[in-house]
């Protein structure tokens, strides 16, 4: 797994224009997952991207009841998680999460489990507060980009303009 991006985030607007870039991104098979201390905003991430596939405006956490689920066609629904509160791959299991991945795109907060899903080719995102900006956002994010040479040739042939070296 390779650093394939970092940018710094200023306001929650740039946030959901990242959403828009990595919504882009999506296919069937898809497992995205995000790590971040709690309120650095994985799951407005995990929303802006929702919407910007699906225009769909209502998009509640899935921190209680672990997973939401989204049509993003006929054939394929993306599955919003959170495992936050699971304590065992087993529970994982027993939800359906990682059953029948051509149907799916899977946005994970709180990826417990590394070993178990990294066979599945995700690509991480991590966000980390790096400073204060009294302006906008209460504090500036810096959002990390990992994964494997696929994520990085899929990146780069949808053009992204990102920075890696802010």
């Amino acid at each position: 797994m390779k650093a394939l991006s970092e940018i710094i985030v200023k306001s929650e607007n740039e946030m959901k224009n990242i959403g828009g870039l990595i919504s882009r991104l999506l296919k069937a098979n898809d497992l995205i997952t995000f790590e971040g201390d709690l309120g650095v905003g994985k799951t407005f991430l995990c929303k802006s991207i929702i919407n910007s596939i699906t225009n769909i405006k209502e998009i509640p956490s899935p921190t209680f009841n672990l997973v939401q689920t989204y049509p993003l066609n006929k054939v394929i629904e993306i599955w919003h998680c959170d495992f936050y509160r699971i304590n065992n791959f087993e529970e994982v299991e027993e939800i359906g999460v990682f059953e029948d991945l051509k149907k799916k795109i899977i946005l994970l907060e709180w990826p417990r489990f590394n070993l178990e899903i990294k066979n599945l080719d995700p690509l991480n995102i991590t966000i980390s507060f790096i400073g204060r900006n009294e302006k906008q956002f209460s504090e500036l994010r810096k959002v990390s980009l990992f994964g494997s040479v696929n994520w990085f040739n899929r990146i780069k042939e949808l053009s992204l303009k990102l920075d890696m070296t802010k």
